[in-house]
């Protein structure tokens, strides 16, 4: 980015008006999952990659058998996430909530670990809405269209990935972005490498169910 001018002002706290939009803490801490009334798993979750666009990576696995199914976010490749929100529809979301996932193995360096070996999850804008996972790709997703009219380019929130193998990787999502989800505004999440590493994540084929990522939430 070329920035030709920036302008600071220095404001008085006291003298200040109203914020304008919704002020959001930068990564508040993590509430705990049990805590919420709702909880959601996915209907569908999928991996697509820019560098194989017209491929489709539902069966992706760790030793090629398709046994143990993974989603995987690294290089090229965006983990992508859709829910059913439809009986939600219209209520309105009183505070942020969580993204749950399920990890199953991070390869990053040590030396780069603050944002550069951490995930970013984005909210998917555009597309197509009702993409399946034995079928989507990139270029299904995104219908052809420019992929930042499809994912968007401002970040959810960066995050660390726990390490063991079926551990839980907590996310914090912000009320806002659950708002849309729960309308329908957003189609659903996508989660980016950020930086040099490679994050896997078990998919919802696996154990029937038992490994969905969720979305945990309170409404009014």
């Amino acid at each position: 980015i070329d920035i030709d001018y920036f302008k600071v002002d220095v404001v008085n706290r006291e003298n200040a008006g109203e914020d304008l939009g919704e002020p959001l803490p930068y990564h508040p801490p993590l509430e705990r999952p049990e805590t919420f009334k709702y909880q959601l798993p996915v209907i569908e979750d999928a991996i697509i990659d820019r560098k194989f666009p017209d491929l489709n990576f539902n069966n992706w696995s760790d030793d090629g058998s398709g046994q143990v199914k993974l989603l995987a976010t690294g290089s090229s490749q965006i983990i992508i996430l859709r829910w059913n929100t439809e009986k939600y529809k219209g209520r309105k979301v009183i505070r942020s909530g969580l993204l749950e996932l399920v990890t199953h193995s991070i390869q990053r360096s040590p030396e780069y670990e603050k944002d550069f070996g951490m995930v970013r999850v984005t909210e998917i804008i555009g597309g197509d809405p009702v993409w399946e996972q034995e079928s989507v790709t990139y270029d299904k997703l995104r219908n052809w269209k420019p992929i930042q009219n499809v994912i968007n380019t401002q970040m959810i929130i960066d995050s660390k990935v726990s390490q063991k193998n079926g551990s839980t990787t907590l996310i914090t999502l912000s009320r806002p972005v659950l708002q849309r989800l729960i309308d329908g505004e957003t189609l659903g999440l996508a989660i980016k490498p950020l930086g040099a590493v490679h994050a896997t994540f078990k998919s919802m084929e696996n154990k029937g169910g038992q490994y969905a990522s969720k979305i945990y939430f309170d409404l009014e």
